[in-house]
């Protein structure tokens, strides 16, 4: 069950509260949308954050799984260096974690306006870049 700090913050975020084995339940399941892969990893990086799943070497693994859809779209190679920052191995180096932490948080936006952007009717193919 999430916590009710970890549920405030989601609601602020205009997001629903997330199970918490929701990302494991969810690698079965396809995205059938690019706005739903956009969403999916939007949640799924909030989540890491959130419990901290950046320290963990299968956290990260997990996280990494879920981008791998993104590299595909136009967010150019930035999907690809954060799957094989994600990848590295334990123990992860402090500015290491710092740069896969800031780049992961100025990802989400980006995410979010392109899941927009790909669920309006005669969408632009290509999400927006910042």
């Amino acid at each position: 069950m999430p916590s009710q700090g970890r549920q405030v913050r989601e609601e602020a975020r205009g997001m629903p509260p997330m199970p918490p084995s929701s990302l494991r339940d969810s690698e079965a399941m396809t995205p059938s949308s690019e706005a739903e892969m956009c969403e999916r990893a939007v949640q799924a990086i909030w989540r890491c954050l959130d419990e901290h799943d950046l320290l963990d070497e299968h956290g990260r693994s997990d996280l990494a799984m879920v981008l791998e859809p993104l590299t595909v779209l136009a967010f150019g190679n930035r999907p690809q260096r954060l799957i094989n920052t994600l990848r590295l191995p334990n123990p992860i180096d402090a500015s290491q974690l710092y740069w896969l932490t800031r780049r992961l948080l100025t990802l989400i936006p980006e995410l979010q306006a392109a899941a927009i952007a790909f669920a309006k009717p005669g969408r632009n193919p290509t999400p927006p870049l910042a």
